[in-house]
């Protein structure tokens, strides 16, 4: 192994310092031949993790593990000051997710409910495509690419949620239902399946596909009670899922949200439970999906940072995502962002931003959506060359 190999490998493991990983990733870019070995590097982590045979954990390294959630020892980043002001009032039950949650038959039209019912179908076969124990998993995709033209899922194309009726009125529970389903994870998983359409896909592009369908699952079944009804009732369950859960999917992931795909980095993570249930964990799922296409979307290499940090707001997990955006790209996420409901003026991006407001609305018994960005609990902050999105 040469040593640039290595150094690629400790790249793709976190292991290099801030100036080191900056080095590195120019002369990746910059140079053809390390652009494919870090490729190949990247290739071979995947299968290693993916055909690693699961064991029962111990009760030394649950103990272990335990330790380390009650006493984190990174270090906590610096965030701008503004951060600093928002000090939100919490309710006295806390909100554990399922709030938002209908059936099909509120959707009103049939056609709707069919979508809804098909496109949960194709991902129950998708899943079985690329879970751990999976062809595809140990990096055959030949399975994978011939059944993906087959497999029933409508990715919706770029605005075509705003021309088809359905969300002119989005402050309805039911057409939110609809909208989650389509706008939060669904459109990063078509930029995947369509490279492995191409035959141009990976073993890293089908362990993304495992995260995004798994992902895509749960919010549809949060958001139609009656889609899945045994697994939701699992999903019902009090089971505390880890900030570790959300940095093993987002780290060093690729993202697209009907744009080039950007790296995703992350940055701080606590160590420690962000929610109570499968529930309220895909509830924020969605909403980090949410905020994921609106930044991406809009930075100069759709690419940003993603922290999660619990020390900032007392009693309350802080959410930033960060990347480079241009003053004008900034200025449309802010006013994407403060936008009141406007039937004249919704587009996309806002049914995204109203999704979170809404979400967090319910969360902290606002009365209406828009308080959330009134009250600092969503919002965007300029920050040099930056946006931050908490």
């Amino acid at each position: 192994m040469s040593n640039l190999e290595q150094t690629l490998i400790d790249y793709s493991l976190g292991l290099l310092s801030p100036k080191d990983s900056e080095n590195i990733e120019s002369l990746i870019a910059d140079d053809k031949k390390v652009a494919v070995l870090f490729s190949g590097v990247q290739e071979s982590l995947c299968l290693l993790g993916s055909s690693t045979k699961p064991a029962k954990v111990n009760d030394d390294l649950k103990a272990r593990v335990l330790e380390v959630c009650e006493t984190p020892k990174q270090e906590v980043l610096e965030l701008p000051s503004e951060f600093f002001n928002i000090a939100p009032s919490l309710p006295n039950n806390r909100y554990n997710g399922g709030g938002g949650s209908v059936d099909l038959g509120d959707l009103g039209k049939s056609d709707l409910k069919d979508k809804i019912s098909r496109l949960y179908e194709g991902m129950l076969e998708l899943r079985d495509l690329v879970s751990g124990t999976s062809a595809a998993a140990e990096g055959d995709l030949s399975e994978l690419c011939r059944s993906a033209t087959s497999i029933s899922l409508n990715i919706p194309a770029q605005n075509s949620i705003c021309s088809n009726g359905v969300s002119a009125v989005p402050h309805e529970e039911a057409v939110q239902s609809f909208l989650r389903t389509q706008l939060t994870s669904l459109p990063s998983m078509g930029y995947f399946l369509d490279k492995i359409r191409r035959g141009s896909g990976s073993a890293g592009d089908a362990r993304r596909l495992f995260y995004l369908c798994r992902d895509q699952m749960k919010i549809m079944r949060a958001s139609f009670g009656d889609l899945d009804a045994p697994l939701l009732a699992e999903d019902e369950k009090m089971r505390l899922h880890g900030a570790g859960l959300l940095r093993t999917k987002w780290w060093g992931a690729e993202h697209s949200y009907y744009s080039r795909a950007g790296k995703v980095k992350c940055g701080y993570f606590f160590e420690g439970p962000i929610t109570e249930r499968c529930v309220e964990f895909a509830e924020y799922d969605s909403n980090l999906y949410c905020l994921a296409n609106l930044l991406g979307s809009k930075s100069e290499n759709g690419g940003f940072q993603i922290e999660l940090n619990n020390t900032k707001i007392s009693d309350c997990v802080l959410a930033t995502l960060t990347a480079k955006t241009t003053s004008e790209n900034h200025s449309k996420l802010n006013d994407t962002l403060a936008l009141k409901y406007n039937r004249e003026r919704l587009n996309e991006d806002n049914y995204l931003a109203h999704l979170v407001k809404s979400s967090i609305s319910r969360a902290f018994h606002l009365s209406t959506p828009s308080e959330a960005f009134s009250r600092k609990l969503i919002g965007c902050e300029r920050h040099v060359n930056q946006t931050n999105e908490p």
